[in-house]
């Protein structure tokens, strides 16, 4: 008669949960999350990525990429203000325009750009992203990526969000530019204006695994033509800033989306 009782006392117990570990937390419609879980994929899910972009697949995400050799595409530079012209809007605000005109050259293989036909080409994207987005300001990587397909007619690009250090290192071994959006001040760069800006764009054009930096052409300096960065201090910066006519709000922190765009030739 006792043992009947103590079982259906247990019985009762599990009905309502009390000995069902994890069923809560399993059934939480608003579980928390992490600042890691929240920047990396978990084995289980994959990352956001455009419709035509290549998805890694998750042994890719598993492996560390090793690049023995260092890569380093030829880019022509320019800077955002080609004429060192600061002070105007549409240059102060031309990082993302000025890592696409970057790109397309290196995508037709042009050399270099002159100063009054990279401010041309910034200025008709610039006009495009206002006809089109209703903005010019800051464009985040799905609008970097409309730039490519829409304005230059380029299909070979793919934008990605929740992205790790190996998606970087995997698309520069694939010969592709990446180009990813960033917290400015986060960089360190001292050839910012201080304190340096707060949302920023520039191109990756290569990595060196004996330094341990990637190789980038930074449009928001005229010494940024190949210019280093820490790998680890790099992927830190890396912010997927909201679109806008106006500067977005500083990043916080364990609320940062990390993103990139894939552009090959």
């Amino acid at each position: 008669m006792i043992l009947c009782l103590v079982g259906g006392y247990f019985f009762a117990l599990l009905l309502e949960g009390q000995f069902s570990k994890g069923v809560e937390i399993i059934g939480e419609k608003n579980p928390t999350i992490t600042p890691e879980a929240k920047q990396s994929p978990s084995q289980n899910s994959e990352p956001k990525n455009s419709e035509n972009g290549n998805s890694p697949t998750k042994n890719e995400l598993a492996k560390p990429v090793e690049i023995g050799k260092k890569i380093e595409q030829i880019v022509p530079f320019i800077t955002q203000a080609p004429f060192a012209n600061w002070k105007n809007p549409n240059f102060q605000n031309g990082c993302e325009e000025a890592s696409v005109v970057m790109a397309m050259a290196w995508i037709k293989g042009e050399k270099a750009i002159s100063p009054s036909e990279a401010q041309k080409r910034i200025l008709e994207i610039v006009d495009f992203e206002n006809k089109n987005f209703g903005y010019s300001t800051d464009t985040n990587a799905a609008d970097m990526e409309k730039i490519f397909r829409q304005f230059f007619q380029h299909q070979n690009v793919g934008s990605r969000e929740n992205i790790t250090l190996n998606d970087i290192k995997a698309e520069l071994q694939k010969g592709n530019l990446v180009i990813v959006p960033a917290y400015g001040r986060a960089l360190q760069n001292p050839n910012f204006t201080q304190p340096g800006p707060v949302a920023h764009m520039l191109v990756i054009i290569g990595y060196d695994p004996v330094s341990k930096q990637f190789i980038t052409n930074d449009p928001g300096t005229r010494n940024g033509a190949g210019y280093r960065y820490g790998e680890n201090l790099f992927f830190d910066a890396i912010w997927e800033y909201p679109s806008g006519a106006t500067d977005p709000p500083l990043p916080v922190k364990g609320k940062i989306i990390k993103a990139l765009i894939s552009v090959g030739k």
